[in-house]
């Protein structure tokens, strides 16, 4: 009898340790990748609302991608340079960072509404401020949202420079750390004039109604270049060819489409035209950011 139990014990022992191994192993061969966002909103939120992209694109890459959202946008470009971040879908300057600073790669531009892979930022004042000109700022509380920002800090921040405005010296300014937030904070009356993306007001309507009555653009910059799919030096070849396949696809997906459209003005993705994208460099010059100090 005791060998009998000695042996069933020894058999569930040895399958247990096997059952263990084998769980062990999958895990370990489960492959991750991250995809990158700036703080757009929320970091939790916005994960939440990427689950359909991250899963549409787990379908097409053969592995699991999540979201990824940093707490500011030098963030995901740190995230990109150590290989913690596959690729990001981040805004020109942040993309031109990453390669400047850790040989990432652009694979793909976006496209906006009009079809075309460019987008603008905006100055925006409450509709009672009595704004009414660049020139009228001085002396104004402006809210940028990160100094790593194309649209919400380097070309609004150029257009008031052009205008003649000292930004140290003629306003006074904060970085709220989103877009949101930076709405939030003009509503609120906390600030006179925000830097953002053109359209603000359509995107966070849900949490802002009143930003549809209550505000109004003041100036426009040139075009910006569209956001850029930027991937890891670290991630491989293959992989980069099948994300490339697979967003731009997106525009053939009504479903998917839809969803970036709705979340980041994005109607598909098309080649990078990098000659297009030393406006951005230029622009950031006016504002004396220089691309290898940027941290």
């Amino acid at each position: 009898m005791k060998k009998i139990l000695l042996a069933l014990f020894s058999f569930i022992f040895v399958f247990s340790i096997v059952g263990c191994t084998t769980k062990t192993e999958t895990k370990k061969e489960e492959k991750v990748i991250k995809m990158g966002f700036v703080p757009l909103k929320n970091s939790e939120k916005l994960v939440e609302d990427l689950k359909p992209i991250s899963d549409y694109l787990s379908e097409r890459l053969g592995v699991k991608v999540e979201a990824f959202t940093a707490s500011n946008y030098i963030g995901v470009v740190e995230g990109l340079g150590s290989g913690s971040v596959d690729f990001g879908i981040i805004p020109p300057f942040s993309s031109l960072l990453a390669q400047k600073q850790s040989s990432a790669k652009p694979i793909l531009t976006s496209k906006g509404k009009t079809g075309k892979p460019g987008y603008t930022a905006e100055l925006y004042v409450r509709k009672d401020s009595g704004i009414k000109s660049l020139q009228d700022v001085k002396g104004k509380k402006v809210a940028f949202v990160d100094p790593s920002s194309s649209s919400g800090y380097i070309y609004p921040g150029a257009m008031l420079v052009e205008a003649g405005l000292n930004l140290d010296k003629d306003i006074s300014y904060q970085f709220s750390g989103g877009h949101d937030k930076s709405l939030q904070l003009l509503l609120n009356k906390d600030v006179d004039v925000i830097a953002t993306f053109d359209g603000v007001e359509d995107r966070y309507a849900k949490d802002f109604p009143q930003a549809k009555t209550d505000i109004q653009k003041l100036a426009t910059s040139d075009m910006i270049p569209g956001i850029m799919v930027t991937t890891s030096s670290k991630m491989d070849k293959e992989l980069q060819d099948k994300l490339e396949k697979a967003l731009r696809d997106v525009e053939n997906d009504p479903k998917m489409k839809e969803l970036f459209t709705k979340m980041f003005s994005i109607t598909g993705f098309t080649d990078v035209d990098q000659d297009a994208y030393k406006k951005v460099e230029a622009t950031a010059k006016v504002m004396n950011v220089d691309l290898d100090k940027v941290k």
